[in-house]
């Protein structure tokens, strides 16, 4: 059962897992789901998973995307997020409990760390005073490993996903990559600083269903960003490339702390390669490319 199917990783997932005989596969939305190449073995489901779940359904897996997110719609405050993240995932749990759920995969997010003063951040960084957005998924985390002994579940914390919707969840990249296609002055601090603070819904998606694949899996918390951090003038030189840009790059001076995220956990355990930070931004603005220049 995959939540948030209409969320900018919930497609991707399902167009991946689709076409896949293997899985009998279960959409759930609280919006109109549209599916290309519907097959017999999916069943769209509408759900607001902040109110209990009354259907029962025998599966094996919940792939779990769905949020309220601060960056996603407007009316929702951090309170209210927070408030409805908690239930959705309650709601969830009980489901999985009443229904034999065996895996849980949870998209969470590297806002759990808060405010992050270190250069590198793996998993056993401590949160330091998140939003509430960030406490959210940080509790989140703490319910579903609470329920080893009944299910598995791999948080993966997630930073920026970049897609051709880049507006929902990288607006700081997003008017980035504005400015670059309208030949504007580019303003950025920390420009020989390394950045990695990223991925796309591709590669969420990919790594996904080696998850799905694999028969054992332990609860745990995995970073999931790009491989081979960039320094931020290389990656806005990569993007200023692709777009035969002449925009100009102008140095704020900003104390500002800049960090790379580790993901050496999730590489060794699963024994994975990640995308590169430079392929990432590549492949992004090259769909951009393709939409003619088109960013929501």
């Amino acid at each position: 059962m995959l939540t948030g199917a209409n969320g900018i990783v919930g497609k991707e997932i399902a167009n991946r897992l689709i076409n896949n005989k293997e899985y009998e596969l279960f959409l759930l939305s609280n919006s109109k789901i549209n599916i290309k190449n519907k097959k017999k073995k999916i069943k769209l489901l509408k759900q607001d998973l902040t109110k209990p779940i009354r259907f029962q359904l025998k599966t094996d897996v919940i792939i779990h995307c769905a949020a309220k997110n601060p960056l996603s719609k407007k009316g929702n405050d951090m309170k209210s997020i927070y408030e409805k993240n908690l239930k959705i995932t309650k709601n969830l749990i009980k489901f999985s409990n009443e229904n034999s759920v065996k895996k849980m995969i949870f998209l969470s997010s590297v806002n759990v760390y808060g405010l992050i003063k270190k250069k590198i951040v793996t998993e056993n960084f401590k949160p330091n005073k998140p939003c509430l957005y960030g406490k959210s998924k940080f509790f989140s985390e703490k319910l579903f490993n609470e329920k080893k002994n009944k299910f598995k579940t791999i948080s993966l914390r997630i930073p920026g996903v970049l897609a051709l919707n880049l507006s929902r969840n990288q607006p700081l990249m997003v008017n980035m990559v504005k400015k670059i296609i309208n030949g504007e002055n580019v303003y950025a601090y920390n420009l020989n600083s390394k950045f990695n603070n990223i991925t796309d819904s591709y590669e969420i998606a990919k790594f996904i269903n080696i998850i799905l694949r694999k028969k054992n899996i332990k609860t745990s918390i995995y970073n999931f960003s790009a491989s081979r951090p960039m320094q931020v003038m290389h990656v806005i030189n990569l993007i200023k490339r692709i777009f035969k840009s002449r925009s100009k790059v102008i140095q704020k001076k900003l104390n500002k702390s800049s960090f790379v995220i580790s993901n050496k956990k999730i590489k060794n355990d699963f024994n994975i390669k990640i995308s590169t930070t430079k392929n990432i931004i590549t492949r992004c603005c090259r769909k951009i490319l393709k939409a003619d220049y088109k960013i929501a």
